[in-house]
């Protein structure tokens, strides 16, 4: 999963506003950021098998750090220990909580798609994932919706401020991708994926800052607010 990710940071930011959306756009993808990292530096591996499924040629095989469950549930307790010791905000504990919840649903998205190569723990050990990415119809049509609809939630109580509609077309234009992006060639090499995904998600949560700047003041102020007064 790629773009549809970015659906939990949508929903998420909605329910919580006093966390900034290209926040949440960064935690969502938190593990994937890290998976390049450790692509780059050989800490992990995988690699280009033309065919390996219907929707990415990616045989990831061993992407315990970054992908296995008890890993996930590791990073979404040391980003809520983080963002819990560090933020000054009265509301840094509900915060520190969704930021937590951001980072874990990473894993969630992903069991959805991957064949079986989520591991529980280890590499040699079991491995989860119900492989939906075996058939790109139903994957496509998966990914597109979650984000589609995550998006309308998040932009119909702003669609009334300016700047409005620049932002529903950049998230069209997301939507689209979404879609694309099951027939783009997979990069020749791991490390060429793990580049181009880490400035992916780079462009991603600068937009994201954008289209939350164009519609700042929205129909979410009020419980901003409200939320403020919240631990």
């Amino acid at each position: 999963m790629l773009i549809g990710h970015y659906a939990p940071a949508l929903v998420l930011q909605r329910a919580r506003p006093t966390l900034k959306l290209w926040q949440l756009f960064l935690a969502t993808q938190f593990v994937d950021v890290l998976w390049g990292i450790f692509i780059l530096t050989g800490i992990e591996h995988a690699r280009i098998v033309p065919g390996f499924t219907e929707s990415n040629d990616l045989d990831l095989w061993d992407i315990p750090y970054t992908h296995g469950l008890i890993a996930n549930v590791a990073w979404a307790l040391l980003t809520f220990l983080v963002w819990r010791t560090f933020s000054k905000a009265p509301t840094r504990t509900c915060d520190a909580t969704i930021m937590a919840l951001a980072v874990a649903s990473h894993f969630a998205g992903d069991y959805l798609v991957h064949v079986p190569d989520l591991p529980i723990l280890e590499a040699q050990g079991p491995k989860l994932g119900l492989g939906l990415w075996r058939y790109r119809p139903l994957a496509l049509i998966t990914e597109t919706a979650l984000f589609a609809g995550a998006s309308a939630l998040w932009w119909l109580p702003r669609a009334q401020q300016p700047g409005s509609k620049p932002v529903a077309l950049w998230l069209l234009g997301m939507t689209a991708f979404a879609a694309l992006s099951f027939f783009i060639p997979t990069p020749p090499t791991p490390a060429a994926m793990a580049a181009s995904g880490l400035a992916l998600y780079a462009a991603c949560a600068a937009l994201a800052a954008w289209a939350e700047r164009r519609v700042s003041g929205g129909a979410d102020v009020g419980a901003t607010a409200t939320t403020r007064t919240r631990p």
